[in-house]
């Protein structure tokens, strides 16, 4: 995919503040992806104190907690999630966050006609099995805001399968992690599917923060045999979302 203006998954921590200094802004300082309103909403609820680092629950998941003296803020923090779902980040921002969580890799490159920068998208690190099906980086969000079906269709069937992605015991990751912080969650009254699909994109970054950011594929896989036969063993294989079946690696 390309845009006007990517992680092996060993190391995928650590590659992340590396490449975002060079390719996506990282959420730490203003750059040319934040406009000064998102950049202020994420000064504002870091000096709260609420950040990832903070989670006292953190370490008790798969993947090892947010070293933050070495790697400097967590780029998708808690801070970071409550302005998802607030609508201070932009839709674009949304969507490379979770581009880069699932594994594309970005290059800037220079167009020959136009003489402008792009950026263009590569499925170099993504999760095995989320590459089968989007070898290029989806729109989870709906960048159009354009809910013409037509349109839509691919965006609502992305989001959707990111969603059924997020293992069973973390469906409810999101409400319990930013309700501490002030969010409330959202009403029927004026739910739009924008705004739902932010919590989705958001609560999955939560997931992957969780579970899958720094394990090695060959980890990953081994948990997910162990996963598998367990469904089997409790009879959860035909569940229609949070299972093996539908996850990404």
């Amino acid at each position: 995919m390309t845009t006007m203006t990517t992680m092996t998954t060993r190391g995928r921590a650590k590659r992340w503040r590396r490449r975002s200094s060079a390719t996506t802004p990282t959420l730490t300082q203003r750059g040319e992806g934040w406009s000064r309103r998102e950049h202020r909403a994420r000064t504002q609820v870091r000096a709260s104190g609420n950040d990832a680092e903070e989670d006292e629950g953190e370490g008790r998941y798969g993947a090892k907690p947010w070293n933050v003296e070495e790697n400097g803020p967590d780029p998708i923090g808690n801070d970071v999630l409550l302005a998802i779902v607030r609508s201070e980040i932009s839709d674009e921002q949304v969507n490379k966050l979770v581009w880069n969580a699932l594994g594309y890799r970005c290059r800037v490159e220079l167009d020959a006609e136009t003489l402008t920068a792009v950026e263009v998208w590569t499925p170099d690190e993504v999760f095995p099995n989320w590459a089968k099906n989007y070898p290029q980086p989806p729109d989870v969000i709906g960048v159009t805001r354009k809910y013409d079906p037509k349109i839509d269709a691919p965006v609502k069937a992305a989001c959707s399968a990111l969603t059924r992605s997020v293992a069973e015991e973390h469906k409810q990751g999101l409400k319990t992690t930013l309700t501490p912080l002030g969010w409330k969650g959202f009403t029927m009254e004026g739910l739009t599917p924008n705004m739902t699909r932010r919590a989705q994109a958001a609560n999955w970054l939560l997931f992957y923060r969780r579970e899958l950011r720094g394990v090695s594929i060959e980890e990953l896989r081994a948990r997910r045999e162990a996963r598998r036969l367990k469904e089997e063993a409790e009879g959860k294989t035909d569940r229609p979302t949070g299972t093996t079946k539908q996850g990404v690696v």
